[in-house]
């Protein structure tokens, strides 16, 4: 999967972000940015991780001061282990994602049931985190329904099997594409309000919508439709449950009107020890949805 950011999506975890030798100042108070990360590792599949810093912005700040090129931490040290193998990721460019830089690996790939540990060594700081992957969910079935507010907007509904004898948490991804206009996706993103427990399904046959994702840096107004002839790619992933607090609390803050990029009121519960962030364990299933 080319997973999204979650920017966290447009995911990704979109905090804005500095080089790593800057330090905000606000009077006599000095700020030391947390190394941020957004990582994930899927079943049959190697991790990927991108990192991030955050920041502290005031109002008189030039905006011209954070530069794009000095969101992303290029120069880490990225460590995966599954308990018995260690591997160091490897760093590049990627013009498709945002930002364009991530860390990946081949050798350790996710298996269901097992547990990951990532570790960042940056700067002189050290940021840890573990996840779990769950087992796998199937999508059964899906559908394309027009929207009440418009004939030319759509939405898809995915239906499948909750296992009512454990508690589990799912994850909904997409990816999208349009052959018209050659525009493209080039990750996952997380669809908004797409993060649900099995305390609300109400069956073991259960059926969600699938919204669009928000893009933090879209200038468009949000709409949760999607268009027709677009191509959908729909990711439904079962994850843990520490993953699901902090996609309910990122979700949770959108939906209350607040600026995911700046939270004013507490962090996002985390997995990540001494920064931010998300590192998740994905076991999915994915259909691709053309939109006639």
């Amino acid at each position: 999967m080319k997973h999204c950011a979650h920017i966290i999506s447009a995911i990704f975890l979109i905090f804005s972000c500095c080089s790593c030798d800057i330090k905000w100042r606000n009077g006599d108070y000095v700020y030391n940015p947390e190394i941020v990360i957004d990582g994930w590792i899927e079943v049959g599949k190697g991790a990927t991780v991108v990192l991030t810093q955050s920041v502290m912005v005031h109002p008189e700040d030039n905006e011209s001061e954070i530069r794009l090129q000095d969101i992303p931490i290029r120069w880490a040290k990225v460590t995966v282990s599954d308990g018995e193998r260690e591997e160091i990721l490897v760093g590049r460019m990627d013009e498709d994602i945002f930002p364009p830089y991530k860390y990946t690996g081949t050798a350790i790939k996710g298996e269901a049931g097992k547990k990951y540990s990532v570790k960042v060594e940056y700067s002189g700081r050290t940021v840890t985190a573990e996840t779990t992957i769950p087992h796998a969910v199937k999508i059964d079935d899906f559908k394309v329904l027009k929207s009440e507010d418009c004939d030319t907007l759509y939405r898809i509904d995915v239906s499948f099997r909750d296992d009512k004898s454990e508690k589990n948490w799912y994850k909904l991804l997409t990816s999208i594409s349009e052959k018209e206009t050659g525009t493209y996706d080039g990750r996952y993103y997380s669809a908004f309000m797409g993060t649900v427990s099995d305390e609300i399904l109400d069956s073991k046959e259960s059926t969600i919508t699938v919204n669009r994702p928000f893009r933090h840096i879209s200038t468009e107004d949000y709409s949760p439709y999607f268009h027709k002839g677009e191509t959908v790619s729909v990711m439904l992933a079962q994850i843990d449950e520490t993953s699901f607090n902090f996609w309910s609390d990122y979700e949770n803050e959108i939906s209350n009107g607040k600026n995911i990029l700046f939270p004013s009121s507490s962090n996002l519960r985390s997995n990540v020890s001494g920064g931010r962030g998300i590192w998740c364990g994905y076991n999915s299933d994915t259909v691709e949805i053309t939109i006639e």
